[in-house]
């Protein structure tokens, strides 16, 4: 269905029209990885990416705020009030009117460049997206995944990669996961496509006829 699925998205994304696109979900959701399998489908030289991690406000500064449903814990990012989003609007939509943007640096993950406006396609990854107003975007795909697998893919990839220690992960697990379930996972509904990558299956449970599938052809 995963194949099916980009092939449909690529040929929507090639029409030789401009096209902005947003990929959100939860931490570990799969949004990464499904952003990343869509541009290499894509030619290069006509896709920019937008990854949203370096609009998310440090965490040392979010000790400061508490959620107003949860106040014995600090915020995640599953809450808007964590986002530059006025930044990541502006960006978006500089490149939207084709000019040049210099990416934030987020070392290591994605490291500070210059995304030339003259490219058509824009893809926009990661949760910052989520709380943008729908009207930016062609499309919106949203990713989510259950409880467990949440856990085990922030385990294996917050420990190996981010250099945390697995009892921080696992004590912080049930409050980011309530926050998401409370402030996040209700924006999922207005997504043209919405993924379930739980247990790394990818089931589509929501798919939009701006895309047709090819079975309806």
């Amino acid at each position: 269905m995963k194949d099916r699925f980009l092939n449909q998205l690529t040929s929507y994304l090639t029409d030789g029209q401009s096209h902005t696109i947003r990929i959100f979900g939860h931490g570990a959701s799969g949004k990464s990885r499904l952003a990343q399998d869509l541009l290499a489908m894509l030619d290069p030289k006509l896709v920019n990416l937008i990854e949203t991690d370096a609009y998310i406000i440090d965490g040392q500064l979010r000790q400061q705020v508490r959620p107003a449903l949860f106040p014995d814990q600090k915020v995640t990012a599953s809450l808007p009030v964590t986002h530059e989003l006025a930044s990541l609007k502006r960006d978006i939509q500089a490149l939207q009117k084709g000019m040049d943007v210099l990416t934030i640096d987020c070392l290591p993950w994605a490291p500070q460049k210059v995304l030339p406006g003259t490219k058509p396609l824009l893809i926009v990854e990661g949760m910052s997206a989520a709380f943008l107003d729908k009207s930016l975007f062609d499309l919106s795909i949203a990713c989510y995944t259950d409880s467990e697998t949440e856990l085990a893919r922030r385990l294996e990839r917050d420990v190996a990669h981010r250099g945390r220690v697995v009892a921080f992960v696992t004590n912080t697990h049930q409050a980011r996961r309530q926050q998401y379930e409370t402030y996040l996972e209700p924006l999922l509904q207005e997504a043209d496509f919405v993924i379930n990558q739980s247990k790394n299956q990818f089931a589509i449970e929501k798919w939009s006829r701006k895309i047709t599938k090819e079975t309806e052809r």
